[in-house]
């Protein structure tokens, strides 16, 4: 898993997807939208990524709810944006395809 993310993080552009900040420390990291915890066999997925920096993975990410993170996920990496594939992580079988 850790391999997948940080290959997604290289193939990024070395900005934070919210603030557009550039700063390199301390350095930009790869947020989850959907929790580990939540989808942990499925989780790692190039759908489920954010790079943030710092501040904006410890501040407004930390509460944002899902459809605001898959918002910017939309804007800021579009060729790795996928609903469908992201509602599956945590429910497979899409029983409930309009939870975000």
């Amino acid at each position: 898993h850790k391999a997948r993310r940080e290959a997604w993080a290289r193939s990024m552009k070395p900005v934070c997807m919210y603030c557009e900040s550039r700063e390199s420390w301390p350095p930009l990291s790869v947020h989850e939208i959907e929790r580990r915890s939540r989808a942990p066999r499925t989780w790692a997925n190039e759908c489920n990524y954010v790079l943030l920096c710092a501040p904006c993975h410890e501040g407004p990410f930390a509460t944002m709810s899902h459809a605001m993170q898959l918002a910017v996920k939309k804007v800021r990496d579009p060729l790795n944006y996928d609903l469908e594939k992201w509602l599956r992580l945590r429910d497979q079988e899409l029983v409930a395809p309009d939870r975000v």
